[in-house]
């Protein structure tokens, strides 16, 4: 069971998320054949419901072509 702060967090990057792959004007199907992930994994982070891992967080900021400090700085 995760914790206020754990759920707080995983909203916020999922906002971040959703933002910058609108940025770049991708649907979350394309974003995820670029990373390599699920779409539906794509959709539950966007949506603050699931946590996101290093080698994953590593390859959402390698696609968008930022590091992984500058993807979950001040969250």
């Amino acid at each position: 069971m995760m914790d206020a702060m754990s759920i707080e967090i995983n909203r916020q990057f999922g906002e971040r998320l959703r933002k910058l792959r609108k940025q770049h004007n991708w649907t979350q199907v394309y974003f995820a054949e670029v990373v390599r992930i699920d779409r539906s994994y794509i959709s539950d982070m966007e949506n603050g419901k699931k946590a996101v891992c290093l080698p994953t967080l590593q390859k959402i900021a390698k696609a968008f072509g930022i590091s992984m400090a500058q993807l979950v700085i001040r969250l």
